[in-house]
């Protein structure tokens, strides 16, 4: 049920943008999810729908979700990596102090007007 408080957020952000620079239509909106996000698009794009069924500028845009793979920074040899399981060690030095970069839910890369 999150995803309707996120679309909702979206929405607010998208016509925020159609207000400042005069959009007329949108045609399509991408976006990236985060490799830990629990979000699941087509939530997203349900809501996205009924929300928007009585806005000109937003109805009928096509919704394009990207999942990322998980950025690392090791903390001691400062390499970044993609972990493709979730290691929990730098491949290059082995320590285990190790962040994730980039844990964002979901990001809007940019639209289509």
């Amino acid at each position: 049920m999150h995803e309707y408080s996120i679309t909702q957020s979206i929405i607010q952000i998208l016509s925020d943008i159609i207000k400042e620079h005069k959009i007329k239509k949108l045609k399509k909106i991408n976006f990236e999810l985060g490799p830990l996000a629990h979000i699941e698009p087509q939530s997203i794009e349900f809501y996205y729908g009924y929300l928007t069924q009585k806005n000109k500028v937003l109805k009928d845009a096509v919704l394009e979700f990207k999942k990322n793979k998980l950025k690392m920074e090791c903390k001691d040899c400062s390499k970044k990596f993609i972990s493709e399981n979730f290691e929990n060690k730098c491949p290059y030095c082995l320590s285990k102090k190790i962040d994730i970069i980039n844990s964002e839910d979901i990001k809007i890369t940019s639209i289509e007007v």
